[in-house]
């Protein structure tokens, strides 16, 4: 029973759509008309919500991940239900509920999920990200140099395969999310 409901948690929280909702409160919009149509902060920032709150939902959305996957570690399930409700998450971030199923990419759910399996190394690797974030402005640079790492780290430092594996697929689930929005984006135009 306590797999089933971490599995629903995990996409009840994915499903709420940090981003669309700051920048709603903050615009008056609706995120997915404005910009690259993304459902995630650098298209928030980017179209009025500001750098600032753009951070902020960079840490909400890592935070849902964080929680989804610590819900499996605190209900003590193996490491595979740990992997599945980090899964689950992203793919409420992706296809939320609340939005009609139109979310956004995923990649700062992707990594606080990855931080719930590797706590100090995601530590290290988000105050890297977050820093360049903070000079550049730029959120994809600061998410993939927190992102890059982790593999490796989980690697070098003997972590479960279950982690290794997880740290490899996030980044490439959220890759392979943008790639499916550009696609459905070309077949509307």
């Amino acid at each position: 029973m306590p797999e089933a409901v971490t599995l629903i948690l995990a996409y009840l929280l994915g499903s709420i759509p940090v981003s669309w909702l700051v920048f709603r409160w903050r615009t008056g919009q609706d995120l997915r008309l404005v910009g690259d149509g993304n459902v995630g902060a650098a298209n928030a920032a980017r179209e009025g919500a500001g750098h600032f709150m753009g951070a902020v939902i960079i840490v909400l959305d890592i935070g849902k991940g964080l929680l989804a996957v610590s819900i499996a570690r605190f209900w003590e399930l193996e490491l595979g239900w740990w992997m599945a409700a980090g899964g689950i998450v992203m793919v409420g971030h992706m296809w939320p509920l609340f939005l009609r199923f139109n979310g956004g990419r995923a990649a700062a759910t992707g990594l606080g999920a990855a931080g719930a399996f590797l706590p100090w190394q995601f530590a290290i690797t988000f105050v890297i990200g977050g820093l360049t974030y903070l000079v550049t402005r730029i959120a994809e640079l600061g998410i993939l140099l927190v992102a890059a790492p982790l593999p490796f780290l989980a690697i070098a430092f003997g972590e479960p395969i279950e982690s290794i594996i997880f740290c490899f697929a996030a980044p490439i689930a959220a890759g392979l999310k943008t790639g499916w929005d550009k696609w459905q984006e070309a077949g509307t135009s």
